[in-house]
């Protein structure tokens, strides 16, 4: 059964040094880092985590063995292997890993699901949120969500075209997890669609540096005036393993973490 938020709030009362040192730190950056409004809110910036965490990070991340695929029918390579994997980082699936890694993805997972974290994240979206769900900044700030937390490896010949995401999303996160400064041109674009007598052709923006300890989030929109449009060009020619980390903030999810609830109600709705 999933934890009403009013006890998974008060779980998160338990003390944890490191993982509310994390806490304030993402907490910081949140508010520093500057919002763009076109074509749809969003943010980008660098240095998430805190030094010594993100290099723990790094070094811990589970044996590419664990993950699996995402989608076979989107993320395919022409050999067949899959060029999208994904690891949730629920506790069963913790609980698989080695005892000091276990440690850093629950600090993780602590804190990004924190009440006061998604109620800081929907604040700095605030202006879009608002508009999709027709409700005021201090009710889009209280608004209860479900949660994906999940690592991701995309490989050679990963690609997603142009989409706004699914409206069971209410924002999405993503941290890129690079371990140096070589994959700068791996990041994902932000596309405006331009209409046409027949179809539409995308503009691409900007695209994100995919640089160490850097991330985005944006407001999920699909409505006649806003669209959030992003994507990723296919991963040409490169051997190597863009690693990143997801934090939906949902509408609904099939998993719960930390022992988040599994829909967007609050406590006194069920």
């Amino acid at each position: 059964m999933a934890m009403p938020e009013t006890q998974f709030a008060e779980s998160h009362l338990v003390a944890n040094t490191r993982a509310d040192r994390i806490f304030d730190h993402m907490i910081a950056k949140l508010h520093s880092v500057p919002l763009e409004t076109d074509p749809y809110c969003h943010y980008y910036g660098a240095g998430w985590f805190p030094d010594d965490f993100y290099a723990d990070m790094l070094a811990n991340f589970p044996d590419p063995k664990l993950y699996e695929p995402l989608n076979m029918r989107l993320y395919v390579r022409p050999d067949g292997e899959s060029s999208r994997d994904q690891f949730h980082l629920t506790e069963d699936a913790i609980a698989k890993l080695p005892p000091k890694s276990q440690q850093v993805w629950r600090d993780l997972v602590d804190v990004v699901t924190r009440p006061e974290y998604r109620r800081a994240t929907f604040a700095k979206l605030a202006p879009d949120l608002t508009k999709r769900f027709g409700i005021s900044k201090d009710a889009v700030v209280d608004k209860a969500c479900a949660y994906e937390v999940r690592l991701v490896r995309d490989t050679e010949d990963y690609k997603i075209k142009p989409h706004c995401d699914g409206l069971n999303k209410i924002v999405t996160t993503q941290f890129y997890l690079a371990p140096d400064m070589s994959q700068m041109d791996l990041g994902t674009s932000v596309y405006r669609r331009h209409k046409k007598l027949f179809g539409s052709s995308f503009e691409e923006l900007k695209r994100f540096e995919f640089r160490p300890n850097s991330g985005y989030g944006f407001a999920v929109s699909d409505s006649r005036d806003k669209q959030s449009w992003h994507g990723r060009e296919t991963l040409s020619n490169f051997k190597g393993v863009r690693n990143t980390l997801m934090v939906l903030f949902q509408q609904t999810s099939p998993n719960s973490y930390n022992g988040s609830p599994r829909t967007d109600k609050a406590a006194a709705e069920y």
